[in-house]
């Protein structure tokens, strides 16, 4: 079989040409310093490190595990699950701990309450709702040599003891304002029963409680490594539990675990400084 003159000389032009353009792509993807492949940044230490005891916080039996098909569907194997109890007005106060951790990936939907909850029997009661949380930050101070690249902010850091050693550490704390997204659930099997479950995330250094602002904050094309961290709150009460009293309890309990979160995370100040030495 024969092809003609004409014809074989269009496929091997267009040949050259997609092959043309691919060096070209390629060529201005470095030269434009973009990355559409994110590389992996460790943890620096794992969440189990998390002491059990967090201010008037302590933990309630052992961490939960989650088996291989649950990990498959939560996306990673890099979290913890632990439940959190205080008294409050002679009453335990109890808070599920919920924290995943995603690096090296291209894109991702993260998993939200609302559909995994539903999935496990919940009933959503309305629509997801944001709410601020007033974390007490006048022992945060800015470290005004270190700025973060892509907002152009100072990192905010922390001094606080090491809950083994005592000696004091310093952790760089994540830019925004900080808000949990909501949504308020009930149980079949418990009429009565009031849930709240709420989230917010830790993306390459910066803070946000919209699940839609992940793509924007970890996956900045001009970024060389990515990580996002979701950090979760679920509490289930009684009729007096509301979206208020929730937001205070996962007030507090920020306020006594995320240094200690962000002493887990990759320091983005460092990542970010790698990243500009090797270019």
């Amino acid at each position: 079989m024969r092809f003609d003159r004409q014809a074989t000389i269009a496929f091997v032009v267009a040949c050259i040409v997609l092959g043309v353009s691919g060096i070209g792509f390629r060529f201005a993807i470095a030269h434009l310093n973009v990355h559409l492949r994110k590389m992996p940044v460790e943890l620096r230490e794992h969440f189990s490190r998390i002491p059990r005891h967090l201010g008037e916080w302590r933990a309630y039996g052992t961490d939960r595990s989650l088996d291989a098909t649950v990990e498959e569907v939560l996306g990673t194997d890099q979290y913890l699950d632990r439940t959190y109890v205080r008294e409050v007005n002679g009453q335990a106060v109890a808070m599920n701990l919920h924290i995943a951790y995603y690096t090296g990936i291209i894109d991702a939907v993260p998993h939200v309450p609302d559909r995994c909850m539903v999935a496990g029997g919940f009933v959503v009661q309305g629509q997801p709702f944001y709410v601020d949380l007033p974390l007490e930050t006048s022992a945060w101070e800015l470290d005004e040599d270190r700025t973060h690249r892509s907002s152009g902010l100072p990192y905010p850091t922390m001094t606080f003891a090491d809950r083994i050693t005592n000696r004091p550490m310093q952790v760089r704390m994540p830019i925004g304002d900080f808000r949990i997204r909501t949504t308020e659930f009930t149980l079949p099997s418990q009429p009565g029963a009031r849930v709240f479950a709420g989230f917010y995330f830790v993306a390459n250094g910066q803070v946000t409680a919209s699940p839609y602002a992940i793509r924007a904050l970890a996956f900045d094309r001009t970024d060389q490594y990515a990580y996002y961290c979701k950090i979760q709150f679920t509490m289930i009460g009684d009729s007096e539990l509301d979206a208020t009293s929730f937001a205070e309890h996962v007030t507090d309990l920020t306020e006594q675990v995320l240094p200690e979160i962000m002493r887990c995370l990759p320091d983005w100040a460092e990542v970010e400084a790698k990243q500009e030495s090797s270019t």
